[in-house]
């Protein structure tokens, strides 16, 4: 059975102002970043994902006495279903930061991790479909860090751990997965490093939230709201340092 007549608007125009009000929450924001990611899909079989994300960031707010920046991040990635429940993944990403006038920086991360869907999935042909509206998934990820910089400052690398507990809620269809549904999507991610790095705020929580389309199997796009607070030291108290709207399109061949 499907959603009832003019619950679909109704849950889009909530949705929007959700994303609205977080937009202009009177929460101080030290800086407002503006991402983008252009992803590429190859669906090889019902368990195999080849992936391209382009991904660049810029900061269009910049705080008094600071300068702005740059970065382009590009990460292929490979994506294996190995059930219902559990992908496992592999990722490179390369990224180029235009930090400063002065100094420039090359980031080279390899990454592996699992995806656990805990409310499982069923088995497609050509993609993998929730059971229900709800979908529910908990992604945790080990990466290496890697670090090179235009000035001649030592290269620096560390240990990082990514943990990201996350929802999608399908608006007027029974599934994100069909087409022409609108859904909200939010997760919670934390990062946690395994050694000591040479950086300000390594430990940090990401919350993000959004709205997403899903006009075909090969177009979907998102709109997202995200904010991250972070700390110098274990002992330290979080403090918000940075909100970024993110623009997403995704093609899937």
């Amino acid at each position: 059975m499907g959603a009832p007549r003019g619950a679909g608007r109704v849950g889009v125009a909530s949705a929007l102002a959700l994303a609205v009000g977080l937009f202009f929450a009177p929460a101080a924001r030290a800086q407002t970043q503006l991402w983008a990611n252009l992803t590429l899909d190859r669906v090889k079989s019902d368990r195999l994902l080849y992936e391209l994300d382009v991904e660049p960031k810029t900061l269009i707010n910049v705080p008094p006495g600071e300068t702005g920046w740059g970065n382009l991040d590009v990460t292929p990635s490979v994506a294996f279903s190995a059930a219902g429940w559990l992908d496992l993944t592999s990722e490179l990403t390369a990224g180029y930061t235009h930090q400063t006038d002065d100094l420039n920086s090359f980031e080279l991360t390899p990454r592996v991790g699992a995806e656990f869907h805990i409310l499982s999935r069923l088995a497609a042909t050509r993609e993998r479909e929730p059971k229900r509206r709800l979908a529910l998934a908990n992604y945790f990820r080990i990466e290496w860090r890697n670090f090179f910089y235009s000035d001649g400052q030592p290269d620096t690398a560390s240990w990082r751990f990514r943990n990201r507990l996350g929802c999608t809620f399908a608006l007027n269809r029974q599934k994100h997965t069909e087409d022409g549904a609108y859904y909200v999507v939010s997760d919670f991610e934390w990062f946690l490093p395994l050694s000591d790095p040479a950086e300000r705020f390594s430990n940090r929580h990401r919350f993000r939230a959004g709205l997403g389309h899903r006009r075909s199997f090969n177009w979907r796009f998102e709109v997202l709201y995200m904010w991250t607070r972070s700390r110098d030291t274990i002992d330290d108290p979080f403090k918000r340092s940075e909100s970024m709207i993110d623009v997403r399109v995704k093609r899937f061949f």
